[in-house]
Formats: C-alpha cells, structure tokens, sequence
C-alpha cells in the first residue's frame, strides 16, 4: 500500500506523494536491493546516477552480488554516463521515455513525471504491485536495444532509421531469411569462409537462393571462397546451377589465405536492403552458435557504397577467372608445343633413317650394276622397289607439309568406287607378290555402280594405306573388303577387316594423330593423312578392334554423288 516511507529509510530529502510527507531517496532503494535492481528513467536518469552519493551505492550493490539492470533513452549527450554505468549495470535504450522508476526484491519507487526523482515520488512494498511492477520492466528490456548497439549507431553518426544493429542470434538469422525471401530483382552475397558456406548450404539458405532464381526470376550473384572447397562432392550444386542463367557464382580473389580475421557474410537485396553479418566463431557448424553481431543498413548513401564495393569485387572475380583461363590455354598450348617438339624431334629422326634405308640401297644396286650386269633385272627390280619407296615416303612429307598449311587441293571427279577398290587390290598385289597360294588373302565383291565424286588419287592413296596397314599386321588369314550404298544418309561406306593382332589399347585414342606408330617401320603418318583426305571430302573415318576375334576393323564413309 501507498505510505510514508519506513522511519529506517528516511533522510533529509522529503518527497510529495497524496499531498501527504513523505521521506524518499533513489539510495535507499539501492541499498536494500538483494538479488537484483530494475531502473528505468528518461535521458536525464544516466547523469544523476553518477551522482558521487547514487555512484556509490550502485558499485556496493554490484559488490555484493546484486545484478543490476537500466533503460533509459542513450542520446549522444549521455551516451559517455551510459558507457560509465556499464562497468556495474547492464543497460538498455528505449526512445523516448518518460517519468523514472526503480524496483528491488521487495519495493517499487517511481515518478509519473519529473526528472531524477526529486519530486512526485511513489513508494509501495505491497508483493503484488512490485511482481506487476518487474512483470512490466521484463517486457520493456526485451524490446530496448543494447547499450552496445545503440552506442555504435550513436559513434558513427547514422540515424537509428539508418542502421540497426543486432546482438540476438536468433533475430540475425531471421532477418537474414526473410531479407532473401523478400527480393524482387536481385540478391548479392558474399559469404567468406569455407565454413559460413557450410553453415549457409545446412541452414538452407542456398536453396532459397536457388529457389529465389528458379522461381521467382531473382538474378542471384554469390562470391564464395577459393580455399578448401571441394565443388564436386554435391556440397554445392555447381553443375546444375551453371545451366542457371539467374544464377551466377564467382570466387573470391585473389585466393584467400585461411584467417580468423575474414568471416563476414555481406548481402545485398535489391540494392536497397544491407545485412551484414560478423562471426564470432567460424567453427561452429550451428548458424546461431556460430554468428556475433549484425548491422542492417537501409539508407540509401551507404547502400550504394555496399554496392559500389560488390560491384567491384565481382568485376575483380571476373578479371581473375579470365586471367586464370588465359594462363590455363596458355600452359596447355606450351604443353601442346612441347608435344609437337618432341614429335617434330621424333620425326625427323625417323624421316632420317626411312630415307636413308631406300637411298642406300638405291646406290648400292646401281653400284652393283655396273660391276656385274649380268645381273641387271635382279638389280634392277630392287633399284625400282627401293625408289617406290622412296617416292610414298617424300609424297607423304608432303602431304603433311599441305595439311598443316592448309593448301592441300582436291581434283574431283565422278568414279565408280568399286573399280578405284579393284585397282588398289591390284596394284598391292603386284607390289607385294601375293597370289592364291599365300596364307594371306585378299577378298572384295563388287556390288553395283557406286559413283562418288572425289579427287582419284588421293582416295586411292586412303585405301592403299588401309590395305597396306592390314596386310602388314596380317601374317595369316583374310583381309575383306566390303562396299555398301547407304540410300538413306546418301553415303558409301567402306569397311576393312583383317585377321591380324589388332590395335595396341595405347595408341587407339591417338590412332589419327601424327608420328603415333608401333610398327618398326614407317613414320607413323599414313593414317592421319587419310583421315584429312577424307574430311576433306566430307567423309569420316574410323577404327575399333574386332570384339569377338582377331584383328581389326576399319570404316571409311563418303558421300555419294548427288
């Protein structure tokens, strides 16, 4: 009930309350406070707490255990006395309260109106209005602001409508959500540690940003570190989301070092909205556990600095990424050079000695010729075998030499690719003796005219080499050649198979390609000289082992004349 004040509390101060005397001070109340100490006063409350007498009571009361709590309205006028206060209460701020009030255990002393408590007091020890009372001081502390954040607000000089800063982990990770689920056109974010991105991909908040650009056609910019992230272990769904035209996925550069000092999440929603987000603990695998403080920026001066600063550490991540594909082609295209100088190498040495081989024998002959004419058919015979040689072996140094310039020149006519077939069988035959008695036989069936339109000798010159490749790898058996008209696709398709060991599981993937040979003898360069004439002709040539016997099989396609 209301009354006078107990005769052990009274002082010289009096205070007016029903028009009736009555003894009261803010330092009695202080001193009889046990467990805890509730204040809340208008901006003019911080100073006279620091009054030398109240200053005192407040650090016994702190000494003895009592937990003290203020709110009261931090303007920058008093914001030193709150930060002086701190060292003893807790404090909080509320705009623009009014009157004061204080409660212990057991009392409640307030004022409707005035400043400081120096006049207009209330005192009342009744149980149930001090409950009401400290009911009443809970809800008003869990909607101020810290001192803290307040404070900070106050020092960089922004307006409250400005920028709010955020202690509670749990409002931070509200926040957050619902600034994404509230874009319209686009979301940028920065997240800065391998573990924040964790946390982020746990707590769902890279599927609302693949849902905000599915969905609702947000363009999404997200810049993610660059150390110790595995991108293909379906932690982060790089593959689909790059089929994402709304979504786009930059790295942070240059490649950040791993530091506790870098653990700030940046967003960005429709350039309008900032959140910013420190971490406290980057090791925590929880949101909650792991985040510190945030600021929410609205103002338009500092969100267009925000975005100023992402856009340049996108363009930044753009310059890196193509800097970093330009270093990528230039060392493949040196490795590339390499290769072709180790084969060019290799090439020579081989050209040399297959050179070597016919031109020796050559004047070896014609040497023995003139020694012993007798014998001139028999030398004769060799001399022209060995220029033969000679002649495919410069007539291919050739071709490669037009290939690879470019400036190789068809001469097409129509012809009937059986008898072009016919006549390279023939010519082989002739070149290397093979008769019915051999164990090596050669068997092709004419089918009706198939006329191609094609340069004659260079498609000789293809299958020539095919036969002659087929024959060499073939010590028994049979070489089938077989020529089909495929009506619907308009082609003509070769196919030739021997009986031989097959094709080395090691040179198949290079098969085509320059200088790439098993065989002793040769430059390795007759199959990639057909292959070019054929592409040149519009055709395709390929290759593959027989699956279910020896040897192997190769396929020539063409166009028919049209």
């Amino acid at each position: 009930m209301y009354g006078p004040m107990p005769s052990q509390y009274r002082e010289n101060t009096q205070a007016q309350t029903n028009n009736e005397q009555t003894d009261m001070t803010l330092n009695d109340i202080v001193c009889n406070a046990n467990k805890e100490l509730c204040i809340c006063g208008d901006f003019t409350l911080p100073d006279f707490i620091l009054t030398e007498r109240i200053s005192q009571a407040f650090q016994d009361a702190k000494a003895k255990g009592t937990r003290i709590r203020l709110i009261t309205e931090i303007t920058k006028d008093n914001l030193s006395s709150c930060k002086q206060i701190m060292k003893f209460a807790e404090v909080r701020h509320l705009e623009k309260l009014i009157g004061n009030f204080a409660i212990n255990d057991l009392e409640y002393f307030g004022q409707a109106q005035g400043n400081a408590f120096a006049s207009n007091l209330i005192y009342n020890n009744d149980s149930g209005l001090v409950e009401q009372q400290k009911y009443i001081f809970e809800n008003l502390w869990n909607n101020a602001i810290t001192q803290h954040d307040k404070g900070s607000s106050l020092e960089v000089g922004v307006d409250p409508e400005e920028i709010k800063v955020l202690s509670d982990p749990y409002e931070i990770r509200k926040t957050y959500l619902n600034l994404i689920n509230s874009a319209v056109s686009e979301i940028s974010l920065i997240i800065a540690t391998p573990n924040a991105l964790q946390r982020n991909y746990k707590g769902g908040i890279i599927s609302m940003l693949i849902e905000a650009s599915e969905k609702r056609n947000v363009n999404v910019n997200l810049v993610i570190p660059t150390y110790e992230i595995d991108m293909h272990n379906g932690f982060l769904p790089i593959e689909s989301l790059s089929k994402n035209l709304n979504f786009k996925i930059k790295s942070i550069v240059p490649p950040t070092r791993k530091t506790h000092l870098i653990k700030t999440t940046f967003l960005i929603v429709d350039k309008k909205y900032i959140l910013i987000i420190d971490v406290k603990d980057d090791a925590q695998e929880n949101f909650i556990e792991a985040v510190g403080y945030a600021t929410y920026h609205t103002s338009k001066s500092r969100t267009e600095s925000y975005n100023f600063i992402f856009d340049t550490i996108w363009r930044q991540a753009d310059l890196h990424e193509s800097l970093r594909e330009a270093n990528k082609n230039l060392l493949y295209s040196y490795q590339k050079l390499e290769e072709h100088d180790a084969m060019e190498k290799e090439f020579i040495n081989i050209a040399a000695h297959e050179l070597r081989t016919p031109s020796q024998s050559i004047i070896g002959y014609s040497e023995l010729l003139k020694t012993l004419p007798e014998r001139n058919k028999q030398y004769e015979e060799a001399i022209l075998r060995n220029a033969e040689r000679l002649f495919s072996l410069v007539t291919n140094m050739l071709n490669v030499a037009r290939i690879e310039s470019q400036t190789m020149k068809l001469n097409k006519t129509v012809f009937d690719l059986n008898v072009k077939i016919q006549n390279v069988i023939k010519d082989i035959s002739q070149q290397t003796g093979l008769n019915n008695d051999d164990k090596v036989k050669i068997e092709f069936v004419p089918i009706e005219k198939v006329d191609i339109i094609a340069d004659k000798e260079k498609i000789f010159e293809v299958f020539a080499n095919l036969v002659n490749n087929a024959l060499k790898f073939t010590k028994q058996g049979t070489i089938t050649i077989i020529l089909k008209r495929e009506y619907k696709t308009n082609q003509a398709i070769v196919t030739i198979k021997d009986s031989g060991p097959g094709i080395d599981p090691e040179i198949i993937p290079h098969l085509f390609s320059k200088f790439k040979t098993k065989s002793e003898k040769g430059l390795g360069i007759g199959l990639y000289i057909s292959k070019n004439i054929v592409e040149a002709h519009g055709g395709k040539i390929e290759a593959y082992n027989n699956p279910n016997s020896k040897g192997a099989t190769f396929i020539v396609t063409l166009p028919l004349k049209v």
